[in-house]
């Protein structure tokens, strides 16, 4: 991946998409002084199988014409494609003059036949956000351009340009952000095109949904007085009916929602009703199959000074509670109230991990632990002044891997739009002034993680969960989870086809995909893991003295995926052969 400065948004885009997507790749600035990178390796077989050029400027004004005349070579003698994220269009890339140039906020574009092949898991409009400049311009030819994205007015917004000399170019002539829709569409055909639909790495759509303080009650939050209402009588606490609404919905839309629970509640809520059941642990039992179930700990106690005996007895007295209701915890997996026992570097004074917290971990057999996704971390959990880990990392405590989830904009004690609203205004957390414009933002927020290839899970609470009103009446905004995730889900299906369906790992599988990716990527760094890709054989060098996982695309591996295959490959130390009629030897040497 080349680049002029390194900063180009297009560039920063793929730097990441790649990283992402585990892709093993260099990106170079070539503006640098004294970069150079040899294109071929000492047995004359390319080093690269795909080119991808932040701007058509770079190649048309900084690389001299001796280095355009050896990556042309390159492209040429090995069938190399190459794809330019962002061009200004002309005869050099098969289109014409442009015509009109400016922010393609109100342009049109949608797919061709050709581009529905090159992008086949797109129902069809491409939407383009506010702030990318683009440029309006005709092909020169159907022959040597064929346009995959157009505007109304029959522009070749993207489109592959085939020169005479044999080689292919796909052209973007506007740009786009890591944060951009235009982006997040169209990436993945853009690789699959570039790479011939084969390439070392993996990508799948995700949505896990986690419902936190199940079987207790929240405060409410008070948007007349902008604050916790603290009467016990203004908690909410879903009821049966809300259940009922959450299994229905669920079963609907084909997505499962994680109730992460405290026994406590339950108990507490029969003892000061004077009743024998709980009738909302009876009504989550009745349906205890059609959702998932985490240790929250027994009464969600704060962990941040805890012993260690006190933080054991708070899980192992919720399994216990679960196995005596009949609920299956997920095994290994916990999440502690309001993250506690972590450190919290945004808390005032900052405060350290509890160095209880991996003793006590251990001693319970947990493996993954739920983590804030918005929160940086000390590198060395106990250790305020050990560097600092970027908010969204997983990190170890203990023998625990801790897994971020995401927060939303639905606060703990909203159960109605105007709640929710007033709540994230009154913080400070958002310049939306209606439900309506924060629920634009969080589901695009939510929509752009799902298309990033990231599967940390998003968490809520119980509250959200909960009836603004009668739950078949759509007019009383609420319950405010639902508006949206459905909001999300619209999204998803208004743009992209049935062949990419939405996936949600568990906590644990979420923290064993993680765990493979950073093995995988500390492997490429120390290249004690090499690929390369002759026509339709992928052979894999694993030099180290482990197997280890890699994610491999377009061989005949894993499952069906967006129209091809994907998944990981265990590899053994040697070298792995795979093409597309699957694995041709386990390992030689």
């Amino acid at each position: 991946m080349l680049g002029t400065a390194g900063t180009e948004p297009s560039f920063r885009s793929w730097q990441l998409t790649l990283g992402q997507v585990g892709v093993p790749f260099d990106a170079i600035a070539v503006g640098a002084q004294g970069w150079r990178v040899s294109l071929s390796s000492v047995s004359g077989h390319p080093r690269f199988q795909a080119v991808i050029l932040a701007t058509g400027a770079l190649f048309d004004e900084v690389l001299t014409k001796t280095e355009q005349e050896e990556l042309e070579a390159l492209e040429r003698d090995f069938g190399i494609r190459r794809l330019t994220a962002y061009a200004v269009p002309g005869p050099a890339r098969g289109l014409q003059a442009p015509t009109w140039a400016g922010p393609l906020d109100r342009v049109s574009a949608g797919l061709t036949p050709s581009g529905r092949r090159v992008f086949p898991y797109l129902r069809g409009p491409l939407p383009i956000d506010p702030g990318s400049w683009g440029y309006l311009a005709a092909p020169v030819s159907g022959e040597c351009f064929d346009t995959l994205v157009v505007a109304a007015d029959g522009s070749g917004l993207v489109g592959i340009h085939r020169p005479p000399d044999g080689r292919e170019e796909m052209v973007q002539t506007f740009d786009a952000n890591a944060a951009q829709m235009q982006a997040h569409l169209l990436r993945r055909g853009q690789l699959a095109w570039v790479t011939r639909g084969r390439y070392l790495g993996h990508q799948r759509h995700y949505l896990s949904l986690q419902i936190d303080d199940v079987l207790l009650p929240n405060h409410r939050w008070d948007p007349v007085s902008h604050a916790i209402d603290a009467d016990a009588s203004a908690m909410i606490r879903i009821t049966p009916d809300d259940v009922t609404h959450a299994a229905r919905w669920s079963r609907s839309r084909g997505l499962r929602l994680d109730l992460v629970c405290n026994g406590a509640g339950s108990q507490r809520y029969a003892r000061e009703a004077g009743v024998d059941a709980d009738p909302l642990l009876c009504a989550l039992l009745a349906r205890r199959n059609e959702f998932g179930w985490i240790n929250h700990t027994y009464e969600h106690r704060n962990l941040d000074h805890a012993s260690c005996a006190t933080i054991e007895a708070e899980i192992s007295r919720n399994r216990s509670w679960a196995s005596r209701v009949g609920i299956d915890l997920e095994p290994g997996a916990l999440i502690t109230g309001e993250h506690s026992g972590l450190a919290n570097l945004a808390a005032v004074p900052p405060r350290g991990e509890n160095p209880q917290l991996a003793v006590a971990l251990a001693a319970q057999g947990i493996r993954y632990l739920g983590c804030d996704a918005s929160r940086p971390h000390p590198s060395r959990g106990p250790d305020l002044l050990s560097p600092r880990l970027p908010a969204g990392v997983p990190f170890a405590v203990g023998p625990a891997l801790a897994v971020p989830r995401y927060p939303t904009m639905l606060a703990y004690g909203a159960a109605t739009p105007a709640q929710a609203l007033d709540h994230v205004r009154h913080l400070g957390l958002t310049d939306a002034t209606s439900w309506e414009e924060l629920l634009d933002l969080e589901a695009n927020r939510i929509f752009a993680t799902v298309m990033s290839n990231d599967p940390a899970p998003h968490y809520f609470h119980q509250s959200n969960l909960a009836a603004g009103g009668p739950l078949d009446a759509p007019d009383v905004g609420g319950p405010v989870f639902y508006v949206l995730l459905d909001a999300v889900l619209a999204l998803y299906q208004r743009y992209l086809t049935a062949d990419v369906p939405l996936v949600q790992p568990t906590l644990g599988e979420t923290g064993e995909l993680l765990s493979r990716r950073n093995t995988w990527r500390a492997a490429l760094e120390t290249e004690s893991i090499v690929g390369y890709i002759e026509e339709s054989r992928v052979t894999i060098v694993n030099r180290g003295e482990t197997a280890l996982d890699a994610p491999v695309s377009g061989a005949n591996t894993g499952s069906a995926y967006g129209g091809a295959r994907s998944g990981w490959v265990r590899v053994p130390p040697g070298e792995t052969v795979l093409d597309q009629s699957g694995p041709e030897c386990a390992s030689t040497g």
